[in-house]
């Protein structure tokens, strides 16, 4: 008898980003320094004098900085606090749009077979061609305006293709069910048949495609804050060590966001290596929670994986054994 198989991947990645979404809502809160603040005082630690705008401070160091300071000066730790808020929200609007689009598009394409529906597969067809970042990099280049609106028009133009595909595959196969036959028998119009028949088998999948899209988003988000692009404006650090050669050291901007806090990614590797490490373990450990989940819900949502015998089950079998021996 086959040992009960238990949805591990859903209960770690449910875990993970129950974790971030608390983090999200109090973090600010509970946040020791401002985010913006550049500290200048003297702190010692160590046997040694630090001051983190001049001399960042590695983690571990000084009790005050646990994560230590980041490239200019500021509390790494109260930035990371802050930036999982913004980091899901700009994800969290992202991913939202792209489905809705692609339920539209994919629903549009499965269900017609005239002049709109081939439209909108040669639609679908050049969205999955055409790579999202590369896309998104010359939409943001483009308008050369980094906030919030341009970021949704370069990641959703054609973020939403892989949605589309399932569920203009999903909408191919029902479109031939009996059901459907009879609705169009009994005078129910197309728009009511999506609605009412074939859009609701959708439902159990969208969590899955919500946890797999928010990754997919994450991805292209953090890689455009590698490449520099980010939303807000972005400031040249300048040394203060009072050098003869002093001069720009690297380049940050104000208000943290997870993305943000990897651009300018050669300079915090000379001076703060453990700014990126850190920050580069919290996006994987985001990227790996909702891969996780969606890979959980899916198998929550597949009727025909095995989900291993009930307690009850598994009694009545024994008796059934039993009295047949």
């Amino acid at each position: 008898m086959r040992a009960p198989s238990y949805n591990y991947p859903l209960w770690i990645g449910a875990a993970i980003i129950a974790l971030f979404v608390v983090v999200a809502i109090i973090g600010p809160s509970v946040a020791p320094y401002s985010p913006i603040e550049v500290i200048t005082e003297v702190f010692l630690a160590g046997g040694q004098a630090y001051v983190p705008s001049v001399r960042p401070v590695p983690p571990l160091t000084a009790p005050e900085f646990v994560l230590g300071t980041d490239i200019a000066g500021r509390d790494l730790f109260s930035r990371m606090l802050w930036a999982v808020r913004p980091t899901l929200i700009l994800c969290g609007i992202i991913a939202a749009i792209r489905i809705a689009l692609g339920l539209a598009l994919g629903l549009a394409a499965g269900w017609s077979s005239g002049v709109a529906g081939r439209f909108i597969n040669v639609l679908i067809d050049v969205a999955l061609a055409t790579p999202i970042l590369l896309f998104a990099l010359a939409v943001i280049s483009f308008i050369s305006k980094p906030d919030l609106m341009t970021f949704i028009i370069g990641l959703t133009l054609t973020g939403w293709a892989g949605t589309a595909v399932y569920v203009r595959n999903s909408t191919l196969l029902i479109r031939g069910a009996p059901y459907i036959e009879g609705a169009r028998a009994v005078g129910v119009p197309p728009f009511g048949i999506l609605t009412r028949y074939v859009l609701p088998q959708m439902w159990p999948a969208l969590p899955a495609l919500i946890s797999f899209e928010l990754a997919s988003t994450l991805i292209v988000v953090a890689e455009l804050g590698f490449l520099g692009m980010f939303i807000g404006e972005a400031f040249v650090i300048v040394s203060r060590s009072g050098e003869l050669n002093a001069g720009p050291i690297g380049v940050t901007a104000n208000w943290p966001e997870l993305a943000q806090m990897m651009s300018d990614f050669w300079s915090k590797m000379i001076r703060t290596p453990w700014e990126v490490a850190i920050v580069g373990v919290t996006i994987f450990l985001l990227i790996l929670g909702f891969n996780l989940l969606g890979e959980g819900l899916r198998r929550r949502m597949d009727i025909t994986r095995f989900r291993g015998p009930s307690r009850r089950r598994t009694r009545a079998v024994a008796r059934l054994e039993a009295g047949g021996e």
